[in-house]
Order: C-alpha cells, then structure tokens, then sequence
C-alpha cells in the first residue's frame, strides 16, 4: 500500500495567498510602470468575485498586465528565483514544515497539489521536498518558454483529482493501491478531500464537515486535530 500525501498550496502550506504577491514582485523587480495597472487587477479581482468570469481568465489576465507575454524564461529566471526564496523564508507555515519533514521520514510520498501556476510552484515544491508538483500549466513557445495562457484548464476544485489521477496512472499505480492523505485549507476542495481516504482541513476557524479532520499549522506542531 502506497502512502501519499497530497498538500495544497496556498494557505496549507503557506500562511498566505502567493499569486498575487507573484504578480506585484514581478512588476516590481522587473517594469516598475506595470506597478500602475496594479488598480486595474484590483477591479478584475472584483469582477471574478461578482462572477462575470472564471479564475482561467483572470489568472490569464494578470500575469499578461504585470508580468507579459513571457512569464518564466531565461531573462525572468532571477525574479522567480527571488520570489521563491521570499516565500520559503517568511510565508511558510511552521506546523506544514514539521508535517512534511515527518511525512518524508516515514516513507510517505509528497505530491505539492494546488492552482498556483506551475512558474514558481514547482520551485517551491523541489525545495520543499516533494517528489512531484502538480499545478496549474502554463503554454509554452518554440523555445521552452512558459506564456501567460493557461494550457487547459485552472487546476481547481474536480480538475486536482483528474491531475491526481494522471499522476497516479504515469507512476503506475492504481487507486485502490494506495492510501491518500490530502491537506487543504478550503471546503471548496470537497473533491479532492473525498477522494483521498482521509480528508484534513489546515486552519484554526476551518469549517470542518464530512468527516473531515482538521488541523492548525500555525504553530511548529501540528497542532490541534478534530474529526
């Protein structure tokens, strides 16, 4: 019996939302001026709430108005660089740390499963120590270059266990051979949580439900756990 555990990203891992900090960084540490058009994602951030279009576009959108065209190649490299490094120094939660480090110690595989967009995710992940990153994707051009267009869909909601299940399928392995863990701040992550055997919700006001258990990173330990 294969043990894996799935972690999501933002706000499991980390304390934080990254994506839009990935937005103003980039701006910041590479065009300054695009720092102006932040107002405007401002106004499509609220635009997606009052849902006159899905998070596809709107991450599509962001990146194409404060990052460009290209959002990871060679030039950009050192700005994603410093970026990650950000973000593993001071939004990294210390209970998520302690729990991956144990994971990892007793055998168990790590896969990083999130919508952050695989430019700065798989980065995050390496460093982490996860065996396997599976994240929004991006396009590429002729020359390996990641493109501000999605390639398919936003990895969200039912879209992370149709990806999990690829993964599993390219590792070999059949559902039924493995036992899941899947570690996620949100109830909007029901799928992926009733896929897995155990379902945990990361949080101190979680709203727990399902059977669901839940647990507080905020602290080195893990933390309390309620069912």
């Amino acid at each position: 019996m294969q043990r894996i555990a799935l972690y999501d990203l933002d706000r499991t891992v980390t304390r934080a939302p990254t994506f839009t900090p990935f937005l103003v960084h980039m701006a910041a540490s590479g065009n300054p001026l695009r720092l102006l058009a932040v107002p405007l994602w401002v106004l499509a951030m609220l635009g997606y709430k009052a849902k006159f279009y899905g998070r596809k576009p709107l991450k599509q959108f962001g990146l194409r108005l404060l990052v460009g065209r290209e959002v990871r190649n060679a030039a950009l490299q050192s700005q994603i660089d410093a970026f990650v490094a950000r973000q593993l120094a001071r939004n990294i939660q210390p209970g998520a740390r302690a729990k991956i480090a144990a994971d990892r110690a007793a055998g168990v595989r790590l896969v990083l499963v999130t919508a952050a967009p695989e430019i700065y995710a798989e980065a995050l992940a390496q460093a982490l120590g996860f065996e396997a990153c599976i994240a929004t994707r991006h396009q590429r051009d002729g020359a390996g270059n990641l493109l501000a267009l999605i390639d398919g869909e936003n990895n969200y909601g039912g879209h992370k266990v149709a990806r999990v299940e690829d993964w599993l399928a390219g590792q070999g392995l059949a559902r039924a051979d493995c036992h899941l863990t899947a570690y996620t701040d949100h109830a909007s992550d029901a799928p992926i949580l009733n896929y897995a055997d155990t379902g945990v919700l990361v949080g101190r006001y979680a709203k727990v439900q399902r059977g669901w258990a839940q647990v507080d990173w905020s602290a080195p330990e893990q933390g309390r756990a309620a069912t």
